[in-house]
């Protein structure tokens, strides 16, 4: 099944998403404070896109709402994501600190969500050249946030708006998130699905 929704999530980067929601804004700075992203946005990060623009004379069309958090809440969930190619160094440093978050953390939720994240690069090249990124999670931590801005500021306060930026300008488009249902096993010893 897992290699099943690779290829699914794949053939969804290929063209554009519903799923895709408006960015979470970048961090704000307050003086004579350590510098931190705000809290978490919209479920799916991703970098920031201007308003879509009226005609001229007319105002900008107000973006969709979004939901307020980033969590799982099916059996298995995927993450997607369209980086520029010279980018690609820069996404997977930022990955290794949120692993790196991760691992640090005291809270045995975040230990938990470490143990089932795994993210693959797509070896063929994506929509426009660019590199599509999968994040799979089996079983994600159902209700727990996913969301990079909170676990980089938890375990890296100082470094998380830097990290932030760094991480948006990685970007084509943004990050897709998806719950998955299981609803068939390919294996011949599988039962029915949960």
């Amino acid at each position: 099944m897992k290699a099943s929704i690779v290829l699914f999530v794949l053939a969804l980067a290929a063209g554009p998403s519903a799923a895709a929601q408006p960015p979470a804004q970048p961090p704000a700075q307050q003086p004579r404070k350590p510098q931190q992203p705000p809290t978490p946005q919209p479920p799916t990060e991703q970098p920031p896109t201007p308003p879509a623009a009226g005609a001229p004379g007319q105002p900008a069309q107000p973006l969709p709402a979004v939901p307020a958090s980033r969590k799982f809440t099916a059996d298995a969930g995927v993450m997607f994501s369209v980086i520029k190619p010279e980018k690609t160094a820069d996404f997977e440093a930022v990955m290794a600190r949120v692993k790196d978050a991760l691992g640090k953390s005291h809270d045995p939720k975040r230990k938990q969500q470490a143990l089932n994240w795994r993210v693959f690069k797509g070896l063929e090249a994506g929509p426009g050249g660019n590199v599509v990124y999968i994040w799979f999670f089996d079983p994600p931590v159902k209700d727990e946030d996913y969301s990079i801005t909170t676990i980089l500021t938890e375990a890296f306060p100082n470094e998380a708006q830097d990290l932030w930026k760094k991480y948006v300008d990685c970007f084509v488009q943004g990050q897709t998130m998806l719950n998955l249902q299981q609803t068939l096993n390919m294996s011949p010893t599988a039962g029915p699905p949960k």
